[in-house]
């Protein structure tokens, strides 16, 4: 068992872990892209929300199984691949689709 002052150490503010807080701030940023691509502007939309996902498999790396919090769905590796993944599509999506309406 760890002993209350190592444990302290790793603890947010308010009592939250750190991987409590990396989800919230990855949360934040996909809520932003889905109101800036809600308004019509879907490739930043896209884009925050693709480096959120991004945001997470890093904080998911670095962060070691205990801290996680609500990022620890399933096996890290698991975790880190599928988030990788569907990060680095939605950005290249977002960079490489053309827009319509200056396509015409």
């Amino acid at each position: 068992m760890i002993p209350v002052s190592e444990r302290s150490r790793f603890r947010a503010p308010a009592g939250l872990t750190l991987g409590t807080v990396a989800f919230l701030a990855c949360l934040g940023l996909t809520a932003v892209g889905v109101v800036l691509a809600s308004l019509g502007s879907w490739r930043p939309g896209a884009g925050y929300i693709g480096v959120a996902l991004l945001l997470a498999c890093l904080a998911r790396i670095v962060l070691p199984e205990r801290m996680a919090g609500l990022l620890r769905v399933r096996r890290k590796p698991l975790d880190v691949v599928l988030l990788a993944v569907l990060g680095i599509g939605i950005v290249v999506l977002a960079l490489l689709v053309p827009d319509i309406r200056s396509a015409g």
